[in-house]
């Protein structure tokens, strides 16, 4: 079994505070931790986001993770960006620098239009819908369907529902309409913890995605396995461009490989001409047998 992840706990201003909720969420036995940090895009075309966005920082550097690691050699502390959109003059803004160097890239369309272009043709790793409230969209099978056949994932957070009584009845009704329309297929399950009270155990947020329709390995995959499917995708979503699959060249190999091929092509040159002789023994062979008429069966005279 792959190991537990929470791809979404919010980055405090107090770094302080952040490391606080690392630690937390290292005791409960997540082993994969996303921080996030939110970005509003703006609307007009001529400001900057390089200049607004925030770098992503690097947690493996501050010495209170240093330790955790060093505890724990598995675990992954990861950046994450999570960007809302509003309109589509923002889906330009994405494809700069400052945003392709953070990790995750997540967004939270706000129209039905914005939902369609992030499953179809939006290149992002996770998409989270606001489920505090009333969707402003239907979620429809065709569109879900084709997000998963990208490899994106569907975000379900649970830490609202466990603060106000009303969003925990609109994140029911929300989270059961997602996995309805995706059949369980490409969910994950964070907790968007902004304190230690909104943590919760990997078996305990299982157990929760029973009640929103959820099978049993479904529910479990949901904080292992398709955070793991996540990484893989980001990962690959990092290291290619216009469909173009980045690589590097092994100097050391280098010149093994081409001894390799020569003795490997000397070798084919000598079982060529043996082939080619054996050919051509073989064809006489058969040009004698077929100047040898067969013989006919004599007839018996009764």
């Amino acid at each position: 079994m792959a190991a537990f992840g929470d791809l979404c706990i919010v980055h405090q201003n107090d770094s302080r505070e952040t490391e606080i909720l690392i630690s937390k969420a290292v005791k409960l036995g997540y082993e994969t931790i996303a921080i996030s940090s939110t970005f509003l895009l703006t609307n007009n075309k001529k400001t900057k986001l390089k200049t607004s966005c925030p770098p992503p920082i690097n947690w493996n550097e501050i010495p209170a993770v240093k330790t955790l690691k060093a505890k724990n050699k598995n675990l992954k502390i990861l950046s994450r960006l999570t960007v809302p959109l509003e309109e589509n003059s923002q889906m330009h803004q994405l494809a700069t620098d400052t945003v392709l160097s953070y990790d995750i890239l997540a967004v939270r369309p706000a129209s039905d239009k914005l939902f369609q272009q992030c499953c179809g043709s939006l290149d992002v790793d996770i998409i989270s819908i606001d489920m505090t409230s009333r969707l402003p969209f239907y979620i429809k099978l065709p569109q879900v369907k084709q997000a998963i056949e990208r490899g994106i994932h569907f975000e379900i957070v649970y830490s609202p529902a466990i603060r106000d009584n009303t969003q925990r009845r609109y994140i029911m009704s929300n989270a059961m309409e997602l996995v309805r329309a995706s059949k369980g297929r490409n969910v994950i399950m964070s907790s968007e913890a902004e304190n230690q009270i909104d943590l919760r155990g990997a078996y305990d947020v299982a157990n929760l995605g029973m009640l929103f329709g959820l099978k049993e390995e479904q529910c479990k995959a949901a904080v292992s396995r398709n955070v793991r499917a996540v990484l893989y995708h980001a990962q690959a979503r990092r290291s290619t461009e216009k469909s173009t699959i980045g690589g590097c060249l092994i100097s050391s190999v280098k010149s093994g490989l081409q001894k390799m091929g020569k003795k490997r092509e000397m070798e084919n040159e000598r079982e060529g001409v043996d082939c080619n002789e054996s050919l051509i023994t073989s064809g006489k062979r058969n040009r004698n047998e077929e100047e040898i008429p067969p013989k006919k069966k004599q007839k018996s005279l009764k």
